[in-house]
């Protein structure tokens, strides 16, 4: 299997190979989820697996660069991507806030991503406990596949970091409120020399993606990945493309987060003319550090089609502004954007 450089048969083998793959994989775990015993820990699973699938069809496409290891790599995928989306439930819907269980929670995603790790009680420090073996599973799923991967050690360290930001990152803005914004300028303030010259909130929008993740366990698959590669790699996605989705995730929740008085990185650009100038650097930085990847190509449609996925969102599409300001961001994708674009639009319909 090669992965396709061009929008249309990407497209075509997205809907032949990865989504029905995807399904596979996905459909049994809303079984497990199903029979965990604790009410509040399977409402908030069954819950994260029915409204974000959508999440791992779109990690699932890296699959296509895996070859004859396609299978397992979306097995991988799909098992973090719903441990992610399952914590980012718990923590949403926390009624103690407590800094302690979200450090807990998410270390099961560091030790998904160090086969031998012995699991934990990731529940802690929260009431509800029994999700019947649910989040260990998960884990023990992530590292059996993960210890398969030919080069897995070349990237071990940079998935590991990656997922340190990311757990880092759901720790400081789920806590009270007025802890949000401190917690999170000491944090950026300890790491700010390790990335390029950004504010608190754009470093925060970059440690907010997985794709990064995915990025590194898809070249784990191969036989000859060098060291090099592996950091090339990482510095493909982060911190540019990485905050390229996450900006754009936070650009369609714009609504839902000013009615719901939650925290929107988005908010802190002083107006809309800075916003758009600071994405568009970000989608030209991104850019710049995928013509140096391998298979630069099929990266460069991953942006593209990032941007298309949420600008035809409905949160876009039915507020006048939100579009207005979204016909900006498609020219910066060009035709490849436009053509995901318009098969979202037919996807949907």
């Amino acid at each position: 299997m090669t992965a396709p450089t061009r929008p249309i048969p990407l497209l075509m083998n997205i809907y032949k190979e990865v989504i029905p793959t995807v399904h596979k994989y996905f459909d049994p775990w809303i079984e497990k989820a199903s029979a965990i015993p604790d009410p509040e820990l399977r409402a908030q699973a069954l819950d994260a697996l029915k409204k974000k699938k959508f999440h791992c069809e779109g990690g699932g496409v890296y699959g296509l660069v895996a070859k004859d290891r396609f299978e397992e790599l979306l097995q991988f995928i799909i098992a973090y991507q719903i441990a992610c989306d399952y914590l980012d439930n718990l923590c949403d819907q926390s009624p103690a806030l407590d800094p302690k269980d979200f450090r807990s929670l998410h270390q099961s995603l560091l030790d998904a991503l160090t086969p031998g790790a012995e699991l934990k009680n990731y529940y802690q420090y929260r009431d509800e406990q029994d999700d019947g073996g649910y989040l260990h599973d998960i884990v023990n799923t992530c590292q059996s596949i993960l210890a398969t991967f030919p080069s897995f050690e070349k990237v071990q360290a940079g998935m590991l970091e990656l997922s340190g930001y990311y757990g880092d990152l759901q720790v400081h803005k789920h806590v009270v409120k007025e802890e949000r914004i401190p917690r999170l300028e000491k944090w950026f303030a300890e790491h700010r020399h390790k990335v390029p010259e950004m504010t608190w909130y754009e470093f925060s929008a970059c440690a907010g993606s997985t794709l990064g993740i995915y990025t590194l366990a898809t070249y784990a698959t191969k036989n000859d990945l060098t060291e090099e590669t592996a950091q090339l790699l990482k510095e493909g996605y982060y911190p540019w493309l990485q905050g390229v989705h996450i900006l754009l995730d936070y650009f369609i929740d714009q609504e839902e987060d000013i009615a719901d008085d939650e925290l929107n990185f988005l908010f802190y650009y002083k107006d809309e003319e800075e916003m758009i100038e600071r994405f568009r650097l970000f989608v030209t930085k991104a850019e710049e550090y995928i013509e140096k990847l391998p298979d630069s190509r099929f990266h460069q449609m991953i942006i593209r089609g990032v941007i298309a996925i949420y600008i035809a969102d409905d949160k876009v599409q039915r507020d006048k502004e939100l579009k207005k300001k979204s016909k900006k961001m498609v020219k910066m994708g060009g035709l490849p954007t436009m053509l995901f674009l318009l098969n979202r639009w037919m996807f949907r319909k």
